[in-house]
């Protein structure tokens, strides 16, 4: 007896309820409501860690100390998460703690370091040091800041690193021809390729979950604007105007919705922001009433659903607005 028509009938059933399934915790919000977002604050009065669901909500401090915390990015798997402070001798260097607070490390020993970045299978960090030729240059480490290598030697300062997807480029800003465009190059520091040549200064490119845009923010006319191109430089889009600015966009894994820190005309202090990736929209998550900015994004079931590559690839979900932005 052949069993294989009952074999496909059987796939075909178990691949529709996973459908309906995936789909019925689409439509309650389920999957979204579990994303984080981790930001810095000076709400009491200081630079302090925070974190704090995609709606806003549930806000938690996770550091307390009397100097700066600040630059928080998550590791791939959420169990950790990146930091700059100045608590040593008010030098910027960076730290590592676990997703509730706990754990503390420090894991460089610079002068100034910062801009920390996790390499998407959560191997590496990449980062910006201020070594001896008073320029930052782009460096790379172990997760316990062992094994730091240097990737840029360029005559101007090279800072704000992010990775691909696939972990094969690194995106950021060089002065080296300008006063800052976004450049590319291969994850041992080869091939370095310019992709922006704009009359601006450009900063903090951030790549989309799919690795074919980048998004960044840059100056014109007296304002930081968030605009995002393809990753080879072409179809430059501006996303944000008439801002006071707009920066540091962070992309939630469904590649349709970017967090970003914003001051508007109408508002005295920074906050997390929400937009569609065409620039609709826009959503202010954090209170009006204090200075939030730096987010980042985790969604623990993009990660334990991602394939084995830790690209952030998500059955039915990429095409799925982040929380009350549909």
């Amino acid at each position: 007896m052949d069993f294989r028509p009952a074999h496909k009938f059987l796939i075909l059933i178990g691949l529709c309820t996973f459908t309906f399934i995936g789909g019925m915790f689409l439509k309650n919000g389920l999957a979204s409501n579990l994303a984080q977002i981790v930001f810095t604050s000076k709400r009491d009065g200081n630079s302090e860690v925070y974190v704090m669901d995609a709606k806003g909500e549930s806000q938690k401090r996770l550091t307390n100390h009397p100097y700066l915390d600040s630059e928080p990015v998550w590791s791939p798997d959420g169990k950790r998460i990146a930091f700059v402070s100045n608590r040593r001798w008010f030098n910027l260097q960076i730290y590592i703690m676990d997703s509730d607070g706990g754990n503390l490390n420090r894991i460089t020993d610079g002068v100034r370091d910062r801009d920390p970045a996790w390499s998407p299978d959560g191997s590496k960090i990449a980062f910006s040091a201020y070594p001896e030729e008073l320029n930052f240059e782009i460096y790379v480490m172990d997760p316990d800041g062992k094994n730091q290598t240097r990737l840029t030697h360029n005559v101007g300062g090279d800072r704000h690193p992010s990775w691909s997807p696939d972990g094969q480029r690194i995106a950021f800003v060089s002065q080296k021809e300008s006063d800052g465009d976004i450049y590319v190059m291969d994850a041992n520091g080869g091939n370095q390729k310019r992709l922006t040549r704009l009359p601006l200064i450009t900063r903090n490119p951030s790549w989309s979950p799919d690795g074919q845009r980048i998004a960044f923010d840059a100056f014109t006319d007296l304002h930081l604007e968030i605009f995002v191109m393809d990753s080879d430089g072409s179809k430059l889009k501006k996303l944000t105007d008439t801002l006071v600015f707009g920066q540091a966009p962070a992309w939630y894994h469904d590649g349709r919705t970017i967090a970003f820190e914003r001051v508007g005309r109408k508002f005295r202090h920074s906050g997390i922001h929400l937009m569609t990736s065409d620039g609709k929209h826009l959503k202010r998550l954090s209170d009006p009433n204090h200075d939030d900015y730096h987010p980042d994004w985790f969604d623990p079931r993009a990660w334990a659903v991602s394939p084995t590559d830790n690209q952030i690839t998500i059955w039915g979900r990429l095409k799925e607005p982040a929380p009350d932005l549909q």
